[in-house]
Formats: C-alpha cells, sequence, structure tokens
C-alpha cells in the first residue's frame, strides 16, 4: 500500500510539474506575444485583442484564442477563433514549424463598409489558413506548405521544395536574434543583414512547384458575378479564353486540362520538376532566354497541368 502511495504521489508531482512548468511558459508566451501584438499596433495603427493565450512547452506549441482586430478608425474589422503556432524555437531552426488560422471572418461593420468593391460571398465567408515549413538540416533541403481554405467557394494550395537553403536557415535565425535584443540595429548592421540575405537568397535551388485550385461551391458564381460587373458573361470569357490557348505553341494535352478548367471551373492543379543544382539566379537567367520558346520552357520546367 505503502508503495501505491509512493507511485500515486510522483505522478501527482509529476502533474503538477507538468502544469506549472506550462504555466510558466504561458506567462514568458504571453508577454512576447502582447509585445509583438504592440508593435504592431504601432505599424498598421490596428488594435489586437485576444481572449486566452496558452502554451505547451512539451510540444513546443501556443495558442490564442478569441481575437479581435480593430481598424485604426476604431471599428471592429475582423474576428479570428484561434491561432496556433507549433515548433517554433528561438535557438534553432526546427525541422517542422506550423502556423494555423482557423475561422477568420470579417465583421459586419467591414462587410458593409467593403460590400460595394467587393463581392459580398468573399465577405461573409470563413477563412482558414495553414502555413508549415519544414526543414532538413542535414541536407539543406526545405518543403514550404500554404493552404487556404474559405467555405463553400474554393480551397487553395501552394506546395514548394528547396535545396540549398541552410545558410538562409541559420541567417533568419541569427536576425530573429538580433531583432529581438534590447540594443536596437545600427545602419550598418542592417545594411550587412540586408547583404547576406540577398547572397543566402541567390544560393537557393528550387526542386518543385505545385498549384492545386478546388471549387467548393461558389467560385463559378463568383467569377460570373466578377464579370458581369465588367460587362462580361461566362461564356464570353470561356470562348475569349478558349480562342487563346489555341494559339499557344504549347502541348495539346495541357492545352486541353487548362479548357477542361475554362469550361468546368471545378479543379485546376499545375506542378513543375526544375533541375537540379540550379540556383534561383541562374534559373532565372535560363527561362528568360526561353520565354520567346514556349514548347522548350515547358520541356525545361517539366510542367503538368490537370483540370477539369
Amino acid at each position: 500500500m505503502k508503495k501505491l502511495m509512493i507511485v500515486t504521489a510522483l505522478v501527482a508531482a509529476g502533474i503538477g510539474g507538468f502544469s506549472y512548468a506550462n504555466h510558466v511558459a504561458s506567462e514568458k508566451v504571453k508577454t512576447e506575444v502582447d509585445k509583438q501584438l504592440a508593435l504592431l499596433t504601432q505599424e498598421t495603427g490596428a488594435i489586437f485583442e485576444y481572449g486566452s493565450l496558452s502554451a505547451n512547452m512539451f510540444s513546443n506549441s501556443m495558442s490564442i484564442v478569441d481575437m479581435v482586430v480593430t481598424s485604426p478608425e476604431g471599428q471592429p474589422f475582423a474576428m479570428i477563433d484561434s491561432i496556433k503556432v507549433k515548433g517554433y524555437e528561438t535557438d534553432k531552426i526546427s525541422e517542422h514549424t506550423s502556423f494555423d488560422i482557423e475561422n477568420f471572418t470579417f465583421t459586419q461593420e467591414t462587410q458593409s463598409a467593403l460590400l460595394r468593391d467587393v463581392n459580398p460571398k468573399l465577405l461573409s465567408a470563413s477563412y482558414d489558413l495553414h502555413s508549415a515549413v519544414y526543414f532538413d538540416d542535414s541536407s539543406g533541403e526545405s518543403d514550404i506548405v500554404l493552404k487556404l481554405n474559405t467555405s463553400e467557394i474554393a480551397d487553395m494550395g501552394i506546395d514548394i521544395e528547396l535545396a540549398n537553403t541552410k545558410e538562409l536557415m541559420d541567417l533568419s535565425l541569427e536576425i530573429n536574434k538580433l531583432q529581438n535584443s534590447e540594443t536596437p540595429l545600427t545602419v550598418e548592421q542592417e545594411l550587412q543583414q540586408q547583404t547576406k540575405l540577398m547572397q543566402a537568397l541567390s544560393k537557393i535551388q528550387p526542386r518543385s512547384a505545385k498549384f492545386a485550385l478546388i471549387n467548393q461551391g461558389d467560385l463559378k458564381e463568383i467569377i460570373n458575378t466578377e464579370l458581369e460587373s465588367q460587362g462580361m458573361t461566362l461564356e464570353q470569357m470561356q470562348q475569349m479564353a478558349q480562342q487563346q490557348l489555341q494559339q499557344l505553341p504549347i502541348p495539346e494535352d495541357l492545352v486541353q486540362q487548362l479548357n477542361d478548367f475554362i469550361m468546368g471551373l471545378n479543379e485546376l492543379t499545375v506542378s513543375a520538376s526544375l533541375p537540379e543544382g540550379k540556383t534561383t539566379m541562374e534559373l532565372s537567367q535560363e527561362l528568360t532566354m526561353l520565354l520567346g520558346q514556349p514548347e522548350e520552357l515547358v520541356k525545361f520546367i517539366n510542367l503538368k497541368v490537370s483540370g477539369s
């Protein structure tokens, strides 16, 4: 019985320590978040308020709940159910870092103010945003993922694979530490960081890119409404696009897939695989040379299209 009591006490102590550690972590994170939001307010004039914040030091994650954004004019602008950050570390680049915004919606005041310029379905929709970065320190390869889901309208996704990104990742960590230090950066330091950043970016080797768009119900209606506001029908746009596609000197299967999407407006996927070992600058130069040769350009980037 005594052994059982000892085990129970140890478990209770462990749970208590876990809760206390998370409480301390939450307080530290709250201080930093409030600091960053105050800086954002200084830059934009908007006010960012939230209901609660929690942090978990063991899963290395943070969650902000019930955020309200107020415009510089003092009007409620938008609401966000939750913002979640996972994998972010101050002293190193994580293998996986993600940032999620769940249920971003415009307030009624914003919808009324923008109604003349923006489609009402876009204003009344809710938005979910997911972004993630996967980084392999040993190989220097990175994968950047961005997804935007719009309720009953469309889902959009972008996936980019890069090589030789270690220098850029290490530099981003260095810049972050400098910016968060109590001593402001001198003009000379800022110029040095900008130079290093440009050098690191020029060494990146793009590997592949993929874009996907999926209609979730109202995409065609929104496009049709926008066209009508410009004095054009959907059918006229489709005919014009088909005529232009027929004039492009690209493989017939790509033309057909693009035609299928234009007529159906259901789903479009575009992907490209780039030659390995070439930096962004080198690829830019070769792509510029191929701009007048569409067929060769398609082959060079291994362009694939699927539409419906």
